[in-house]
């Protein structure tokens, strides 16, 4: 008996992409509809959770480098997470002589702007030096990172 219906078999499943390894491709495709959206559901709240905001007080990065004292913190500006996501890309292949063109105000878009002073070493008469801008913002795995953003004042 012929029917007009499409026959599913004859029909491709679609391609997954590139960047997925196929130790996270094949066992999606043995799922069920209703646990790949489950899956999805997750993915999207692993993303908003890995994109999130720096938070001064639960990620500070005082001295990751080194002696070095945050003096002053500007918090990100409210985004959503597709903004953030944005923001993290631009930041990330922004020259250094583009982040320091950036005002305070401009570089809050792209994360917390802390302003920071530095010990240099040992022996130094003049420590600490500074201050300096650091944008400070979740990188693609979702770990604190910053970028030196000048020196105070030098926008």
């Amino acid at each position: 008996m012929p029917t007009d219906a499409p026959n599913d078999d004859e029909e491709e499943s679609p391609e997954p992409p590139a960047e997925l390894a196929n130790w996270v491709v094949d066992p999606l495709q043995s799922q069920s509809i209703p646990k790949l959206e489950h899956v999805v559901e997750y993915a999207e709240e692993l993303i908003a959770y890995k994109s999130r905001p720096v938070s001064a007080e639960a990620d500070s990065t005082d001295g990751e480098a080194g002696g070095s004292e945050t003096v002053e913190t500007l918090p990100q500006k409210e985004q959503s997470t597709q903004e953030r996501q944005r923001r993290r890309k631009e930041i990330e292949t922004m020259s250094k002589a583009e982040r320091i063109a950036l005002s305070d105000e401009e570089l809050r878009k792209y994360g917390t702007v802390e302003i920071r002073k530095l010990d240099c070493g040992p022996g130094c008469k003049q420590c600490p030096h500074g201050p300096y801008r650091y944008c400070v913002y979740r990188n693609s795995k979702g770990t604190v990172t910053s970028k030196y953003a000048g020196k105070l004042g030098s926008e």
